[in-house]
Order: structure tokens, then C-alpha cells, then sequence
């Protein structure tokens, strides 16, 4: 936009905790929608491709400016990166501004075709550029493509100062009707990472190693099981309990870094561990979750949230647990 330089000097400011209300358009976001004026266009030419921001700013008093009826600018989205103070919002809020069916004044000649994302920060800093921000912006501008029906890439998702990409500009003036040359910003700036931006747009799928896969280890003491109905694949591994160190393994080759979600599938019966020890290896070393395996067959059972380096992703099931039962190893997910 083309105040932004004084958005950290805005009066107003929206101090304290955040608003409870969630927005009809998008749920995760907070309802801070602009009242008492209209700073938006009601129609346009379709939301063909959306643009990132950087408010050169801080959120909440950036968000607070951008309300105001005497400043002729105005977006969509603003999104939090960090909390700076008591009662300074959470990283990766969201605050929705203007309804997405409407058009902000937020880049010149691209507004009546594109939804507009401002994210609290400064072009030459990388600080404010946080991983809750680039989480939550990422699901936001996936919603944005889904709804809209623009291709989640790098001519649709687009930073203000894109003029600077010249194979944009020759995809945009061919493709999505505008002047791409409009605009003089250069935010988000050189700090913003697209490639893990456009990765958390587009999560590779997710990784499904199964008992009967190369990346399954077991020994021989790990018979192979085939009655149980809720078995993922056409068999499963188990053993009995015992106080020894005979893990089965599964590794996931070549995964990005990046959080991921992993999961365990079983199959239940009332001779299972009440605690099947899973040990899953991640960026900060190891962490053992423990899994009752008498319920829960059949399906993906969450064994938790875990930041992983690129490369291998390890899963182990430790038969190091009370004796008298079973502990059953048949497939892990890993998702991004």
C-alpha cells in the first residue's frame, strides 16, 4: 500500500486481548472487519491471484490503522508474527478486514483482481518472519486458492514488489489482465522464505510405511499376524512384552524438513498393551509415547506433533513393556 510508513506511528491501536468473534469467511480468523466506512470496491474482475505484504509495522496497531475511515488503504487479512508485549496478540493470528467477496485497496490497479494479506514485520528484518506466520498465512492463502480456484504457485501467489520478477510480469500481463508494472513496493523483501511458504501451501502427501515396506525392520522374534479385521495392508507384526531391547523400526526415506504429524495403526484385541511403547526420533532427539492398544483398531491414532530434519523420519515400537501382552507393529503416517 502506499502508507504503510506510518503504520507504526498509528495513535489507535487495538490494545489487549483479542476478539472473540470468528469471521463467516474464515474461521480461524478474528472479526475485525472495517465499520463506518467503505474502503473496498464491491465489484471486480474475479480474485484471480492473491498478494503478500509486509506492513512495515506491528500488527495490532497496524491492524488498527489500516480500520481507520481517514486512510485510503485498506486488505483483507493482517497477520501476527510475534508477541512483543503483555497483551500483544498470539503468534499467527489472523484479523479479517474486509469481506473476500469485496475487493481492498491494497496494490493500486491489481486490487479489483486480488485478495490482499498484510503480515506484521519490516522488509529488512527476518525476525518477524515467524514460523506461526508463515503456518497460519499458508493455510489462509490455501483457502484463498481453493475457494477462488486460482493454482496454488508462484504466479497466483504473488509478494507486492513481484514487478521485480520478470517472468511474472510476462505470465500477468498475459494471464491475469492487469499491469504488473503498477506497483512500487518491494515488500515482503528479501527475508520472506517463499520456498517454505509455497511448501506449507502445498504439503508433500503424506507418508504412509507399512509392515510389509522396505522401510520396516523387525527381527525374527516379531511373528507376522494376518486374523485381525482392522490390520492396515495384509498383515501385521507382534510380540510378545518383554523386558529386551527388540524394537520394530519404521523409517520414512528423503522427507523435507519441516512439523509433521505422525500416526500408528493397530489392530485392537484385549491381549494388546494398555502401553505399547512407540519412540519417535525428531530435530530435538527422541520422545516415548505410550499407546493403549486394546482400543483404537483400525484406524490413524495421533502420536503426536514433531519438528523433523530433512531426511530420514523414524518410528520404533519397544516390546519393552508389562508383560502378560502383545504389542502389534503395523503401519505409521507421517504428515505435513
Amino acid at each position: 500500500m502506499n502508507t504503510k510508513q506510518f503504520l507504526t506511528l498509528s495513535s489507535v491501536s487495538l490494545v489487549g486481548a483479542s476478539a472473540a468473534l470468528a469471521t463467516a469467511d474464515y474461521g480461524p480468523a478474528v472479526d475485525r472487519m472495517i465499520t463506518g466506512c467503505s474502503k473496498w470496491y464491491t465489484s471486480g474482475y474475479g480474485h484471480k491471484f492473491a498478494v503478500v505484504h509486509s506492513m512495515e509495522g506491528y500488527y495490532l496497531t497496524g491492524t488498527s490503522y489500516l480500520r481507520r475511515c481517514d486512510i485510503s488503504a485498506s486488505c483483507h487479512y493482517t497477520v501476527n508474527g510475534k508477541t512483543d508485549y503483555a497483551g500483544d496478540a498470539a503468534p499467527g493470528e489472523i484479523s479479517q478486514l474486509v469481506r473476500e467477496a469485496y475487493y481492498a485497496w491494497h496494490a493500486t490497479c491489481w486490487n479489483q483482481h486480488s485478495l490482499g494479506t498484510e503480515h506484521e514485520g519490516f522488509v529488512g528484518n527476518p525476525a518477524w518472519f515467524t514460523d506461526a506466520m508463515y503456518q497460519a498465512s499458508a493455510l489462509l492463502h490455501r483457502h484463498f486458492a481453493d475457494k477462488f480456484g486460482f493454482a496454488k504457485d508462484r504466479n497466483h501467489i504473488v509478494g507486492h514488489g513481484e514487478k521485480s520478477n520478470a517472468a511474472w510480469c510476462s505470465y500477468a500481463s498475459a494471464n491475469l489482465g492487469i499491469n504488473p508494472y503498477c506497483n512500487t513496493h518491494t515488500d515482503p523483501g528479501p527475508y520472506w522464505n517463499w520456498t517454505y511458504f509455497m511448501s506449507l501451501i502445498n504439503p508433500p502427501a503424506p507418508v504412509v510405511v507399512d509392515n510389509s515396506n522396505a522401510g520396516f525392520t523387525a527381527s525374527s522374534a516379531w511373528a507376522t499376524g494376518t486374523a485381525a479385521g482392522d490390520k492396515y495392508g495384509a498383515d501385521y507384526r507382534w510380540r510378545s512384552t518383554q523386558a529386551v531391547s527388540d524394537p520394530a523400526s519404521w523409517s520414512a526415506s528423503n522427507l523435507p524438513a519441516g512439523t509433521y504429524k505422525i500416526y500408528a495403526w493397530w489392530s485392537a484385541g484385549s491381549n494388546r498393551s494398555t502401553a505399547a511403547p512407540y519412540i519417535v526420533y525428531h530435530s530435538g532427539g527422541s520422545t516415548t509415547v505410550t499407546m493403549n492398544q486394546q482400543a483404537n483398531g483400525g484406524k490413524w491414532n495421533l502420536l503426536g506433533t514433531f519438528n523433523l530434519n530433512a531426511g530420514t523420519g523414524k518410528v520404533s515400537l519397544s516390546c519393552w513393556a508389562p508383560s502378560g501382552y502383545v504389542v502389534v507393529a503395523d503401519a505409521i503416517k507421517w504428515v505435513r
